[in-house]
């Protein structure tokens, strides 16, 4: 119990020696930036105006204690800070004229310029060990170490902000104790207990009725999976006031309102975790308690309880925790603070943004395509990311994409950038923690454009495979299939032909092949033309047949060989003929049969000549 002997008094250091003032104030709250304000007042306009200026400025940037002490008790409650600003001011009159200095705790050095910066599958504490590693804050991080994030971006916001919105997705706290800065809920602590006939001045109590049937989905590309999860499991409590809001929530509001899960997660295991904490924090939200009262024991971030008179004979209102304290100092030097307090049990969840941060498509350069689980996905660097630094694996967006039936993978279009290309991404709901590919664009030093009148269209890929379509009417129109070696494929609109040529060969393979012409066919061949056939070959000509040789001509039959012929039969050697077999030979003619020699004949035969008229 605390009486008037047990008085609070409060002292100011500023540079290490200490600061008179008139009055003080102090806001501390959760998700928030602590801010002070210290009065000091001089008495007349004159007496101001008298003081160093410069001096006064100087305080800019200086270092702030404030301890408040029990007198008789000696109980403390500490605060470090840095003086932010000073203001002067010397009303016209003899009793008016100070110095008012305005500023936070340490955590400001936090709230420097909105900047960008990524972390890639990261836990909670490792992002909060690297943004702090830029600034003298000593921090503690009480997270489970269980949750990893694949990605994770402060986007044009300040490192302050950013941990805030961070703490608010996944459900943990997140404020300035007076001296360190704390993510992640401590634990169990020692619970003040207020005695409400002494250090409690004035207390509310206030309740309000708020939906929690939570139920919240993602998307996991990886597997193509779409898992979700309830959040509204049984609620533990001691309070019987929050059980029946909680009841009463459950039965008015009992339908389940899925949304998406704004926070990306690796594990099936944290959709669950983080569907939970947020119907806790609508729970958390339906009991609160308010007091005033003039003890400095209240800490931010510490637990409460409150005890009423014996005579009273009521029950205790429970375990809170501390989300917002404000302690004032009059111009008396009388202390009182007054704070904001939620139930214990469940655990305090802060609330969720209520505007997320939304980003919008940007450029960045590709630094990886060998995806791991060979998905087709690619890393890339926004300009703002440093050297080392770039997104998790992403997808790439493509005209059309899926499988069927008949192909099970890389149904569609699949173009991948390469290391190197420039690309335009875009963010699933706007979120700066979902990127994808949107596409790949051309810049002054890798795109020409499609010359004149962009009568040129084409695909090109690394090695300098290309499709073109020509569409130059007037020129060489035509569709061109081209490797780097200068095999083509020419489909010429122009000439209305079709042109194909290869350095080396080109191959037909099929059952069966078929070429028709409505007029001509030519084969030209530089050296030798072969021609096997394993079955039978037919040759019909409706008109002349003309066969040319240069040289020697050889044909070999194995079985028999008939040559029918409807009309004449000349055979003209400018040399000699030779026509031999190894058995008989037979001439016969219908008619007449002529054998004459310009010069002399000889019929010989090893046996007998047999000439006879039949």
């Amino acid at each position: 119990m605390f009486s008037d002997l047990n008085a609070v008094r409060t002292r100011v250091y500023i540079a290490r020696e200490e600061f008179p003032f008139e009055t003080l104030h102090l806001y501390e709250s959760f998700n928030a930036q602590p801010r002070f304000e210290i009065v000091r007042n001089f008495g007349s306009q004159q007496a101001v105006w008298q003081q160093d200026a410069g001096k006064l400025s100087e305080l800019v940037g200086e270092e702030v204690y404030i301890k408040f002490e029990h007198t008789a008790g000696g109980e403390k409650n500490q605060f470090l800070g840095i003086v932010t600003g000073v203001e002067v001011s010397g009303e016209a009159s003899d009793t008016a004229g100070g110095i008012r200095l305005i500023g936070s705790g340490s955590s400001i050095l936090l709230d420097g310029l909105p900047e960008k910066r990524s972390f890639t599958d990261m836990r909670p504490e490792e992002i909060l060990g690297s943004i702090l590693s830029d600034y003298r804050i000593p921090f503690k991080c009480h997270t489970s170490g269980e949750l990893r994030l694949p990605y994770a971006v402060q986007y044009d916001e300040t490192a302050f902000s950013f941990l805030d919105r961070l703490s608010r997705d996944y459900g943990e706290w997140f404020y300035y104790d007076g001296y360190e800065l704390v993510f992640g809920n401590p634990g169990r602590q020692e619970e003040l207990m207020l005695d409400c006939s002494a250090d409690v001045i004035d207390l509310k109590l206030g309740s309000a009725l708020r939906p929690r049937n939570t139920h919240k989905y993602t998307y996991e590309p990886q597997g193509d999976l779409y898992p979700d999860a309830e959040g509204n499991t049984p609620v533990a409590t001691g309070m019987t006031l929050l059980k029946k809001m909680v009841g009463a929530s459950d039965r008015l509001f009992n339908r389940k309102f899925l949304t998406e899960l704004e926070a990306p997660v690796f594990q099936g295991s944290a959709l669950s975790i983080l569907s939970r904490k947020e119907s806790t924090s609508y729970v958390s939200d339906m009991l609160k308690a308010e007091a005033t009262t003039r003890t400095c024991r209240v800490r931010l971030g510490h637990y409460v309880n409150f005890n009423f008179p014996q005579a009273m004979n009521l029950r205790s209102l429970g375990q809170y925790v501390v989300t917002e304290v404000e302690h004032t100092v009059n111009r008396n030097g009388h202390y009182e603070n007054r704070f904001t307090a939620y139930p214990s049990n469940p655990v305090y969840v802060p609330p969720k943004n209520s505007r997320p941060r939304r980003a919008y498509p940007e450029i960045a350069t590709v630094v990886d395509n060998a995806d791991p689980s060979g998905q087709g996905r690619v890393r890339v660097r926004f300009e703002w990311q440093q050297e080392r630094t770039q997104t998790n694996w992403i997808r790439v967006q493509t005209p059309d994409a899926g499988r069927s039936d008949a192909v099970s993978t890389n149904r569609g279009f699949v173009f991948i950038p390469e290391a190197g290309d420039q690309v335009m991404v875009g963010y699933e709901h706007g979120n700066p923690a979902r990127p994808f590919v949107m596409g790949s664009l051309f810049h002054g030093k890798n795109g020409r454009g499609g010359e004149n009148e962009n009568h040129l269209k084409s695909i090109s890929t690394r090695s300098g495979h290309q499709i073109v379509f020509d569409d130059d009417e007037k020129g060489d129109w035509s569709i061109t299939i081209k490797d780097r070696n200068g095999n083509i494929i020419n489909l010429n609109t122009a000439q209305q032909a079709i042109n194909i040529s290869s350095i080396e060969e080109i191959n037909l393979t099929s059952k069966n092949i078929k070429l028709a012409a409505d007029e001509n066919i030519t084969i030209l061949a530089g050296k030798n033309y072969s021609s096997t056939i394993d079955g039978e070959y037919s040759n019909d000509v409706k008109g002349n047949h003309t066969e040319s040789v240069g040289k020697d001509k050889r044909t070999s039959v194995s079985g028999k060989s008939a040559i029918d012929i409807e009309k004449d039969l000349d055979i003209n050697v400018v040399k000699n003929t030779s026509v031999e077999t190894g058995n008989k030979i037979n001439l016969r003619a219908g008619g007449k049969a002529n054998l004459h020699a310009d010069g002399k004949m000889d019929i010989t035969s090893s046996v007998i000549v047999h000439i006879a008229q039949k």
